[in-house]
């Protein structure tokens, strides 16, 4: 089967240690991409301001999942969004009250980010340049009480607990809510709370419906629990080096660390291949 779909994840994968994309690299890579007429899919549980920020004029030329599957842009326009319903929202918001500052509590609402006055986020700087969390600071709305009238619709909850606290809080969370969202890692001691059923494989199964493609022509990349869907459902499926162990058990290939490049290195081999094989051809 011929791929015609890459798909990646963001942190951990396609961005370096620092957070970062190598643009001169990527736009290499989206040119030979574009003669063969395949589609190049970014999925992240980052919303779109991040993502239009790190890709800078690129964004139009990428397909853009955010919000681990929950909205979608095509030509940096919104096609498709996917919100919860409000008696989740409120039992949720109702649940973490008490503890939005200390967990770091993150509503990501159709109108933007949501945090309570006076939260602090910590280890921001693992991942992020100083000058990309001073942008975080910038698009968060803090607000005196988190209520469901200010998001327009919720399409995720985020928090930060620490990988000491990963496991149990992940656990509390899903015997919570009887099944209805559902807690996964997104690496870093974050966890991203999701309506049950929509997830990055989602997002992917809309657009493959839209250019009448199937899962078997995907080639996929990722590194944290919030993949997994994403890389049992693609045809290849490379988990990083530094993957944790459920994105490496569902992988077809394992990828060198995002420290090392190790998309770009995949992609450009792939591609390099294919154009010998067809000048072989030819």
């Amino acid at each position: 089967m011929t791929i015609k779909v890459i798909a990646t994840d963001m942190d951990g994968t396609l961005l370096d240690a620092r957070g970062q994309l190598d643009l001169p690299r990527l736009e290499k890579i989206l040119d030979q991409l574009d003669q063969r007429g395949v589609r190049f899919v970014i999925a992240t549980g980052n919303e779109i301001h991040r993502m239009r920020q790190l890709l800078e004029h690129l964004v139009d030329r990428v397909v853009l999942v955010v919000a681990n599957g929950a909205r979608i842009f095509e030509n940096n326009e919104l096609i498709q969004a996917q919100t919860w319903d409000d008696v989740i929202v409120d039992k949720a918001l109702a649940y973490f009250e008490g503890r939005s500052c200390q967990d770091q509590f993150v509503v990501t609402g159709m109108k933007g980010g949501f945090v309570k006055e006076g939260t602090i986020f910590t280890d921001l700087e693992s991942f992020m340049t100083p000058e990309m969390i001073e942008k975080f600071y910038q698009r968060m709305q803090f607000v005196d009480e988190l209520t469901s009238d200010l998001f327009g619709g919720v399409l995720k909850m985020s928090m930060v607990v620490g990988e000491e606290r990963l496991s149990s809080v992940l656990e509390e969370i899903n015997d919570l809510f009887d099944g209805r969202v559902r807690a996964v890692s997104s690496g870093y001691g974050c966890i991203d709370i999701l309506q049950a059923g929509i997830h990055k494989a989602w997002g992917l199964e809309e657009l493959l419906k839209r250019w009448d493609l199937t899962p078997q022509q995907i080639m996929a990349f990722g590194d944290s629990e919030n993949d997994v869907e994403m890389l049992e459902m693609a045809g290849i499926a490379y988990a990083m080096e530094n993957a944790d162990d459920k994105a490496k058990a569902v992988a077809t290939a394992l990828a060198p660390a995002n420290s090392q490049g190790g998309v770009y290195q995949v992609l450009e081999n792939w591609l390099e291949k294919r154009r010998m094989k067809w000048q072989y051809s030819y």
